[in-house]
């Protein structure tokens, strides 16, 4: 099915650090970008929570029985995954074959994207699609950066009358590109002693992980205060609010494992 990245969230430099550990797919020539319409920026006036990505693929997968959907989806600062981006989405009739999909949060037929909420949510928009487009090795230009009102097979306003694409290119180009994040590998174990056991160490997507409550108790926070806090969300960890990226929960030890980078960055 095509909702593989359902749950998962960025910022454009850990996007940058994701998109480094995945080969760019032959098929994918162009980006296409969409507005949700609804929901609108009022309709989220914090972004979107994980709860509302569970609830977009139901509407995508159940409601529309759809077997794929748009790629990703951004709000103000972070960038939500839904699909594969090397598989193809569902998005728009005639691009679906060749481009990759994103929805920018808002309804641009009302709400300015130029200004305040909509500006971040574009802005955004454009560092995530530049970091796209280098990963594609493909340039930006007005055949490479589509709108959905692009698509002969449409009548739509789609990413809304407020947003021209000579304007969304601009951003794009002016966009600064950030650098991915430094994947370690197995031979940085050392410099990342938290003094953990051997056997509570993995390597795991391309990153070291350990169980978080056992880190926490090393750290001299109190066994009730790590359960209050430890929380799931759809697919996500959080520690209080802060998302531990990367994390899961690991069955034959039962416990939830997250990246050491992660949990070292927790203000405790």
């Amino acid at each position: 099915m095509g909702f593989e990245n359902t749950g998962r969230v960025w910022t454009p430099s850990t996007f940058a650090t994701y998109l480094a550990t995945i080969k760019p797919p032959a098929w994918a020539k162009s980006i296409t970008l969409h507005h949700c319409g609804a929901p609108s920026l009022a309709q989220r006036p914090d972004g979107f929570v994980a709860q509302h990505l569970a609830n977009l693929r139901n509407f995508y997968e159940v409601t529309k029985g759809w077997s794929s959907a748009p790629h990703l989806f951004i709000d103000d600062d972070q960038l939500w995954g839904m699909c594969d981006f090397t598989k193809r989405g569902i998005h728009a009739e005639s691009f679906n074959a060749s481009s990759i999909g994103i929805e920018v949060l808002g309804d641009y037929n009302v709400e300015n994207p130029k200004s305040g909420r909509g500006l971040a949510c574009w802005r955004t928009t454009a560092q995530a699609t530049k970091i796209l487009a280098d990963w594609l090795k493909i340039p930006i230009t007005p055949a490479t950066i589509l709108f959905h009102r692009d698509d002969p097979k449409t009548n739509k306003s789609c990413p809304g009358t407020k947003v021209q694409k000579d304007w969304v290119i601009g951003l794009i180009t002016a966009a600064a590109t950030p650098t991915a994040d430094p994947i370690p590998d197995r031979t940085d174990k050392p410099t990342l002693d938290v003094s953990m056991a051997n056997n509570q160490w993995r390597f795991i997507g391309e990153r070291w992980c350990i169980p978080v409550r056992a880190y926490l108790l090393k750290k001299g926070v109190q066994d009730a205060t790590i359960a209050a806090n430890l929380k799931k969300q759809g697919n996500q960890f959080f520690y209080g609010a802060e998302l531990l990226e990367g994390a899961f929960f690991d069955v034959a030890s039962s416990s939830t494992w997250a990246p050491v980078f992660e949990l070292k960055s927790l203000p405790l």
